[in-house]
């Protein structure tokens, strides 16, 4: 983009040499995959075994039974009395998956365990994938990367396992529940690849099919409209105009697609912007306390009202002000930070766009624990800037504690007793940490004598 700083070439800087994997290394590796094959045993047991479905899942297999039927897609509900709550797309491609509640028939619908088991193992591809994107969005554009990152080094595997590592607690939590993390990680990091490699058409269709899924990546096209990169803006613009208008008037009809979107916006979208007057998902979803909530909502209102027993289901007008005027802060930081990062590095890139989406889940009016699954492109970030000149993949003091302390807030609010860290938003607080750690890296990213060393990889203009 033209605001950014145009590197000169600097040939005082040589790559380093790859270093291979060691014994522990290569006893780790395939033990991280045996924990994987255990918690689908487990993902299965609670989905699908127990006499109470446990997860997110067949919400999402009822809203695709009502796709393929004909039904209400807002209307049907799980065993559990949950609703369904996304725009109508992803209900409509999540057919072939349907689950019928009890009584109606079964025809051509497939066991539910093995529906479990095939959207667990989806989603660990689509985890895999978003961790081979982020480390090649790196790797492609550094001088340092493309030359020392080979198959079988640690530097290769240390991009790709790191970042998921350092956000286990969550990846594993959106894996169990059966939730949708996994495939916005993938869109989100297939965007950030896109972006580096300066296909920001491609950029924008990913970015679309996040916004399809869930609404709240909307606020990531901020950043295009304030650079008027007409290219992403398009790439989005089209990529909406079939993934929320052309798949659902052609599988709905135009009248049913109509009145899904009608009946969405009753019951969602208006009343999570607190204008619509339909509390029919507030216990659900849209009531403060209706969730574990670690947005900046939810922890200036839960502060607020530390006794549970006491604390009011809603917030009030000042609460919803002061979290606007935070996350506008945060977000407003992150813009200053990334507004001159260098051209061609990718590292610069992933962390920008990584801060940017840890603004977007914090400033959501809701942000479940497991949505810090998405912080891996800017954990992803942090790791490659701080090993890109290091003759070995070392964490260091500050990006071990900062690994540390993620690891600790995803993990605590789920132990019994002690819920007060989950109420006042521990996670959120460490998003929050995260992202001024981001915002320094980029500052640092931008000054004259680092962009001197940020020439980008023959791979990258590729």
């Amino acid at each position: 983009m033209p605001s950014q700083i145009q590197p000169q070439p600097n040939l005082a800087v040589l790559p380093l040499p790859p270093e291979p994997l060691n014994r522990l290394d290569r006893i780790c590796l395939p033990a991280l995959g045996v924990g994987f094959l255990i918690l689908a045993g487990l993902t299965l047991s609670r989905s699908a075994l127990l006499p109470r479905r446990c997860g997110d899942l067949n919400v999402f297999a009822r809203a695709g039974w009502a796709a393929r039927t004909g039904a209400d897609l807002y209307d049907i509900s799980d065993d559990n009395g949950f609703h369904y709550l996304y725009p109508p797309t992803f209900a409509i491609l999540f057919s072939p998956l349907a689950d019928a509640p009890e009584g109606a028939p079964r025809d051509g619908l497939l066991p539910y365990g093995v529906t479990v088991l095939y959207w667990y193992f989806f989603n660990v591809i689509c985890l895999v994938l978003s961790a081979h994107w982020l480390a090649c969005a790196v790797e492609q554009s550094s001088p340092v990367w493309s030359s020392r990152a080979w198959f079988g080094s640690r530097g290769w595997w240390g991009l790709r396992l790191w970042p998921m590592l350092a956000c286990l607690p969550p990846v594993g939590h959106t894996l169990i529940r059966g939730q949708v993390g996994m495939l916005l990680l993938l869109f989100m990091s297939g965007m950030i690849l896109a972006v580096v490699r300066r296909k920001n058409w491609q950029a924008g269709a990913w970015l679309a099919c996040a916004i399809c899924l869930k609404v709240i990546p909307a606020l990531l096209l901020i950043y295009p409209l304030l650079r008027r990169d007409v290219k992403l803006l398009a790439g989005c613009a089209v990529g909406l105009l079939v993934g929320l208008i052309a798949i659902p008037v052609s599988v709905r009809g135009p009248q049913q697609a109509w009145r899904d979107y009608q009946k969405w916006n009753q019951v969602m979208l208006s009343p999570a912007l607190a204008n619509g007057a339909d509390t029919s998902r507030a216990n659900e979803v849209l009531n403060v306390t209706a969730t574990d909530s670690q947005s900046f909502l939810a922890m200036i209102h839960n502060t607020a009202f530390l006794d549970r027993e006491t604390r009011p289901k809603k917030a009030s007008t000042t609460t919803r002000w002061f979290a606007r005027a935070a996350a506008g802060l945060l977000l407003a930081m992150v813009l200053a930070a990334g507004w001159r990062r260098v051209a061609g590095d990718g590292t610069a890139t992933v962390i920008f766009w990584g801060a940017l989406i840890e603004v977007m889940l914090l400033a959501s009016p809701v942000c479940h624990l497991h949505y810090f699954c998405l912080s891996m492109p800017l954990v992803a970030g942090l790791i490659s800037a701080r090993w890109e000149n290091q003759s070995r993949p070392a964490l260091g003091g500050l990006l071990a504690l900062l690994i540390s302390l993620n690891l600790f807030a995803n993990i605590v609010p789920h132990v019994p007793g002690m819920e007060v860290w989950r109420d006042v938003g521990l996670a959120g607080y460490t998003g929050i940490g995260l992202v001024i750690v981001a915002s320094a890296a980029l500052w640092r990213r931008s000054q004259p004598q680092h962009a001197a060393r940020a020439q980008p990889s023959p791979r990258a203009a590729a």
